[in-house]
């Protein structure tokens, strides 16, 4: 798994970190932690303190581990050079897995979905300032990566563990990567798995019954016992909104998912402006 962390050098990217090393060492994952300069804020004195903020959630993701489980080269020092296309990255080698930091120039929402462009990630981790309704102090940017990536997306809200790991999936088209990364939500928080199927009428409700069957099967296998729930569409958004009081809710909105009728780009977008917990898009 590849794994971007997106983050500035305020508060709020510092819990990310700690969210990430607690996924981290679950995925032995190959993770990238990115911060974005605009142009105007390209001075020598910026540049020191976001790479000093890189390095420093470096540090704490690092610190996840034990020192015999670590995949990272702990012992690394950060050499920041300047490659050509533009970027200052950090990588240290020297273990199984890579840990680097990068910092471009730009556009914060462009440059990061560029990067995971060209580096096909697998997720994106960003955190947001709910009290500037879920955006960076240069804009909106969680919300604009969150609908733009072509990958799943992880939006950090909240300090406090959720209740339960609430799955709204499209059961056609859901993919392996999504029921796993499902699962490593679910044991990452201690969380209660609740998997929800959505059907337009009475006909289709026997249909998506039996599918969920199938994902309780998946789930026991893994040791886990999900609740399940039947939603009508109409009433979808309602109960997206309520769950996401005090669960992080994770949607499949994958290009051939049909939750995309409920949950346009617009939609999606009020909603991790709205939700006062973590959020997951899956693709």
């Amino acid at each position: 798994m590849k794994i971007i962390v997106a983050v500035d050098s305020n508060p709020y990217s510092g819990h990310v970190a700690h969210e990430v090393g607690k996924l981290a060492v679950n995925t032995w994952a190959d993770i990238t932690i990115m911060g974005v300069l605009s142009p105007l804020e390209d001075t020598a004195k910026a540049r020191e303190t976001l790479e000093q903020q890189l390095v420093k959630y470096r540090r704490i993701i690092l610190d996840s581990y034990t020192s015999d489980s670590c995949p990272y080269n702990k012992d690394a020092v950060e050499q920041w050079e300047q490659t050509e296309d533009g970027y200052s990255m950090a990588a240290t080698g020297g273990g199984l897995k890579q840990l680097q930091l990068v910092i471009a120039k730009g556009a914060a929402a462009q440059e990061i979905l560029l990067y995971n462009q060209n580096s096909e990630s697998d997720l994106i981790v960003i955190s947001c300032d709910k009290d500037l309704g879920c955006s960076w102090q240069s804009g909106k940017v969680p919300m604009k990566v969150a609908t733009e990536a072509t990958c799943s997306v992880l939006v950090v809200k909240e300090t406090k563990d959720p209740e339960q790991v609430v799955c709204c999936l499209d059961h056609d088209h859901v993919t392996q990567y999504s029921l796993e990364m499902i699962n490593q939500l679910v044991t990452l928080y201690g969380a209660e798995l609740k998997i929800v199927g959505i059907s337009d009428s009475d006909s289709l409700k026997e249909n998506i019954e039996q599918k969920m069957q199938q994902l309780l099967e998946y789930y026991n296998n893994l040791k886990l016992t999900p609740w399940l729930e039947v939603v009508d569409g109409a009433t979808m958004p309602s109960f997206i909104s309520k769950e996401s009081q005090k669960n992080l809710v994770a949607l499949w909105v994958g290009p051939t998912s049909f939750l995309n009728r409920f949950f346009p780009k617009k939609r999606i977008s009020s909603f991790i402006s709205d939700s006062p917990s973590s959020v997951l898009l899956l693709r």
